[in-house]
């Protein structure tokens, strides 16, 4: 049974799951028919909602896909405030950025299906960008708190811009695996490794020249 063909629900105010139960219905029907070509009226039918019922829990359409993502973004900011001050500054954000995808894939794999929403829709590019830059901002915002500097200055900022890129490109790598939930993970781990280490050793090296 397809989310277009479920029997609909009676209307009024969801029951407390229904966040979850919209977006499983919304991502399968972006899957389906692109981001673009599903409305939200696609969207509350098939989930037995009104439309007032569905702004309660967003916002907007576009909501259903960057609200998870800014719950990782939050979540990666608080392992960084978590982090051990006496762990290698790069090593620590490393280890932020693989424990708050950890913290992100779930058993169905809507994580995944989110990501490849975003990634192919032209229609999020926009926001993309403005997520993106605050998920980078967040690692420039550690680096800066623990060398002394501003978020926008040239470490902080080249940094947390070498972390997303990264960090976007392995979800990429990624995406088409079997089972990407089984092996992003240790490939993101590698990935980040030995950039990581260079960019520690860019850093060692500017605080010894200062």
């Amino acid at each position: 049974m397809t989310e277009e063909t479920a029997p609909r629900r009676s209307r009024g105010r969801p029951p407390g799951s229904s966040r979850a139960e919209i977006e499983r219905a919304a991502i399968g029907l972006f899957l389906a028919h692109g981001y673009a070509g599903t409305s939200l009226a696609m969207i509350t039918g098939a989930c037995g909602i009104s439309k007032t019922s569905f702004f309660r829990y967003y916002p907007s359409k576009a909501q259903i896909i960057w609200s998870a993502f800014d719950e990782h973004t939050r979540a990666l900011r608080a392992l960084l405030e978590r982090a051990d001050p006496e762990v290698p500054l790069l090593r620590s954000v490393r280890h932020a950025v693989v424990e708050a995808l950890r913290g992100s894939i779930d058993a169905e794999g809507l994580w995944m299906r989110r990501f490849i929403i975003l990634d192919s829709s032209p229609e999020l590019r926009a926001e993309e960008s403005l997520h993106w830059d605050s998920w980078a901002d967040v690692i420039a915002e550690r680096i800066a708190d623990r060398t002394g500097t501003g978020p926008h200055a040239l470490v902080p900022a080249s940094i947390g811009g070498a972390l997303q890129a990264a960090f976007l490109a392995t979800l990429r790598t990624q995406r088409d695996a079997p089972d990407p939930a089984a092996t992003i993970l240790r490939a993101l781990e590698d990935d980040l490794a030995p950039l990581c280490d260079v960019l520690q050793s860019w850093l060692d090296a500017g605080r010894a020249a200062a």
